[in-house]
């Protein structure tokens, strides 16, 4: 992995163990073995580095969503529900939005535009898999629905990490799986 690739894999796994204020370009170079002054041979300052994080983020999300398309809407839920369960890992990881939420009003624009981008990425997917299911009959339902969503996994995920334990989120993602069932055999 080349030294690039190494400080955005060490940026976002502090982003999002340690949120954006829970470590600093020390520690970033610390973790990568190199001086903190060459960090800025990469990035102008953390705030442009949290933003590549970020759009890394969304590019890698619009991948998994882009390889998806054709998938049935119960197999796309699963595959956003993976996102959260497998790969951001509960309990110990939040997802990149909200390893910068916390400090949202001092957050600079490059960084937020990035953050707002993943999220309506997120509720663009739920909106499309809802609309594929058949799981709602109006546009405006839609948009409640992956709202709904979206505020069941996030606040799962601050419950993991403030528990240190997977099983909130495991708990609501196999109560969503459910409600899924139920709603798809009707």
């Amino acid at each position: 992995m080349n030294t690039k690739a190494q400080i955005l894999s060490v940026t976002s796994d502090l982003l999002q163990r340690q949120t954006v204020n829970g470590f600093s370009l020390q520690d970033i170079a610390d973790r990568v073995g190199i001086r903190k002054a060459s960090l800025f041979h990469y990035y102008r300052n953390k705030e442009a580095l949290v933003a590549d994080v970020l759009e890394n983020s969304l590019n890698e999300l619009r991948k998994r969503v882009e390889s998806m398309r054709a998938q049935p809407a119960q197999r796309q839920l699963d595959a956003f529900l993976d996102i959260y369960q497998r790969h951001i890992g509960a309990g110990s990881r939040l997802c990149p939005v909200s390893g910068v939420t916390g400090d949202w009003d001092h957050l600079g624009a490059e960084p937020r535009r990035w953050a707002l981008a993943l999220l309506n990425e997120q509720y663009t997917w739920l909106m499309k898999i809802a609309e594929l299911g058949g799981f709602t009959q109006a546009p405006a339902e839609t948009e409640r629905w992956a709202e709904q969503i979206m505020v069941r996994i996030q606040g799962a995920m601050l419950l993991s990490r403030i528990q240190s334990s997977p099983l909130p989120l495991e708990r609501t993602i196999a109560q969503l799986r459910s409600e899924w069932k139920t709603i798809s055999t009707l």
